[in-house]
């Protein structure tokens, strides 16, 4: 999901954020949290997992998605199935921008000092060019950032994980993150969008959690 930007599909002035959608559906987890907790939503808690695992399992992550790109129907594929909420190959787009752009912040965080970067955030005309892609061509283009990503993981140095960065998200707050927090939350990123994309994802937060109390979106 992303954060400011508008609801895909929706029209006129008054348009509500998909942060207002999500906030009235009760999701009042900080996905920021991704990289110490267990998702509440999907029960997935990579910052458990051992250093050496978050690339192989982006990896695995990709395959998944590519079996479900490739074998679910395309018009499926592009339907937004309410207001607020993506289509499964916006999802997927998601997931591959995501991982690019970890990617490139993980370099930048090995040769600067707590650099500070926006929430990553695309625009409506984005969301709308998500459903437009062809899916083989984004399961390819998923794995390559998959791919780029894990290997940039498989070189850093001890000390390098512990290494910060600062997102600085305007209304939706300031985080730190380190690089093995970023790491976890592009692994959960994959592994709960997925979820959301093939209808499985199982909410277990609680839908009377009070919107003044909602986290921030998980743009990165």
């Amino acid at each position: 999901m992303t954060g400011q930007g508008e609801a895909p599909g929706s029209a006129g002035t008054d348009r509500k954020t998909l942060d207002d959608l999500r906030r009235e559906r009760g999701e009042g987890w900080q996905w920021a949290k991704a990289q110490t907790d267990r998702c509440p939503q999907c029960g997935h808690h990579p910052a458990a997992m051992e250093r050496d695992e978050l690339g192989p399992v982006l990896m695995q992550q990709a395959e998944s998605w590519r079996g479900f790109l490739t074998q679910a129907d395309d018009a499926e594929l592009r339907v937004n199935p309410a207001p607020g909420i993506f289509s499964p190959i916006q999802y997927a787009a998601h997931v591959r921008d995501i991982q690019r752009v970890y990617g490139d912040r993980i370099l930048l965080m090995l040769q600067e000092d707590d650099p500070v970067f926006p929430q990553f955030n695309p625009d409506e005309a984005a969301w709308n060019g998500y459903n437009q892609l062809d899916p083989a061509a984004l399961a390819d283009d998923l794995e390559a950032q998959a791919r780029r990503l894990a290997g940039i993981l498989e070189e850093l140095e001890a000390e390098d994980w512990a290494r910060t960065m600062t997102r600085d998200g305007g209304n939706d707050g300031v985080y730190q993150f380190t690089v093995a927090g970023l790491a976890s939350y592009a692994v959960h990123e994959s592994h709960h969008h997925l979820l959301d994309a093939d209808g499985t994802l199982q909410p277990t937060i609680s839908t009377s959690a009070s919107p003044t109390t909602a986290g921030p979106a998980d743009g990165g």
